[in-house]
């Protein structure tokens, strides 16, 4: 097993400290997702098994544009649209591409919005975001701060 560096200590404690205002969604929430979309992809519509470990919970914003890891920052999609087509592309964008038609385009991006309607005040409000974001950056600088001295003090020792 690889030893702690400070930049792996770093990491869990970002996750860390994000995961107590914006934890990962229960059990339970990734239940009310898979009935809410009926067990299909959100994007092309697809059945999905459950227990076929084929269904994946979608960020609708990534954590690395100011998205949370509230349920309601997540679809249910299948393997291919997550996994091998969507990357990086924007969800409404990739919605579009996956549509037949405009009318189901329209359907499936009101059921989506719908979705999102219903996450509690504040979850994915940007001032939270931003505030979150800051508290976390404050810690990593103050972990920065103490790394540095401490490496000091290893070369003071030897």
């Amino acid at each position: 097993m690889a030893k702690d560096t400070p930049s792996m200590a770093k990491n869990k404690i970002k996750r860390s400290l994000g995961a107590i205002c914006d934890p990962h969604p229960s059990k339970a929430e990734e239940k009310e997702l898979w009935e809410y979309f009926d067990s299909q992809c959100a994007y092309c519509g697809v059945s999905i098994e459950r227990d076929s470990r084929t269904g994946h919970l979608d960020h609708l914003v990534p954590i690395s544009e100011g998205g949370t890891n509230s349920i309601f920052n997540h679809v249910l999609s299948c393997a291919k649209c997550n996994g091998d087509e969507k990357r990086e592309e924007e969800w409404e964008s990739f919605l579009k591409s996956k549509s037949v038609s405009l009318d189901v385009y329209e359907q499936r991006k009101n059921r989506i919005s719908q979705w999102l309607q219903r996450a509690p005040k504040g979850v994915n409000e940007p001032d939270i975001v931003a505030v979150r974001a800051s508290i976390i950056n404050k810690a990593l600088a103050d972990f920065d701060g103490a790394v540095a001295r401490m490496r000091e003090l290893r070369d003071r020792c030897t």
